[in-house]
């Protein structure tokens, strides 16, 4: 009786082991994988070095839509609902991916290493600033890219010198996965920066005496 007794328990005992390995196993999370937004390649200069070489370009403050500042990929399956992936996420907070990459763009595109991030010293003049509210930065539900953005230019003097404008981009993805719908938010702010680099062109041919 005595063996059958401790068989039985033994059996409980590794039954109750299996089935907690089972949830266990059951419980174990999917993958993370993390993303990050790119800057352009070196190529199709706006101005010449010559041009910009002087001007002092402030980016920022960049403010981001309160839904997007958080580290999961956010999808918008409808005009009211959104879906946060969690196994899909930011290396970075967007706040600071996004102005990073702006000012990389722009210093790409107009020719210029002298771009100052927001807050910068204040020992160090901008003579513009780049001042940009996202509305809009995530992918639709098909996986196109969807970016809205309010943005104005503020001179040296703190004077508005490009009024604020609306610009709005639709990108679809090369590929209905994740890095293909993060490819095309990497080129709607692309196509965004190259916009702001045309818009500044008429502002850098002017003459400057910042000091980096």
């Amino acid at each position: 009786m005595k063996s059958i007794f401790h068989e039985r328990i033994a059996g409980s005992l590794l039954a109750f082991m299996a089935g907690v390995m089972l949830l266990t196993g059951c419980a174990r999370t999917a993958p993370v994988s993390y993303y990050q937004l790119s800057a352009l390649e070196a190529t199709g200069k706006i101005l010449s070095p010559d041009e910009a070489a002087k001007m002092v370009i402030g980016i920022g403050p960049v403010r981001l839509a309160e839904y997007l500042d958080r580290p999961q990929i956010v999808t918008r399956q409808s005009a009211n609902r959104l879906q946060l992936a969690d196994s899909h996420r930011w290396a970075e907070p967007l706040g600071e991916n996004i102005p990073r990459v702006v000012g990389e763009n722009l210093s790409v595109l107009l020719g210029t290493e002298r771009i100052l991030l927001y807050p910068w010293p204040s020992s160090r003049t901008a003579d513009y600033q780049l001042l940009v509210e996202v509305l809009h930065f995530e992918n639709e539900s098909d996986g196109v890219a969807r970016l809205v953005a309010l943005w104005s230019v503020k001179g040296k003097d703190g004077g508005i010198v490009l009024p604020e404008r609306r610009s709005s981009y639709l990108v679809p993805a090369s590929s209905r996965d994740q890095e293909g719908r993060v490819g095309a938010l990497n080129e709607a702010l692309g196509r965004f920066c190259r916009e702001i680099a045309q818009e500044f062109k008429p502002l850098l041919l002017k003459p400057s005496s910042s000091k980096l």
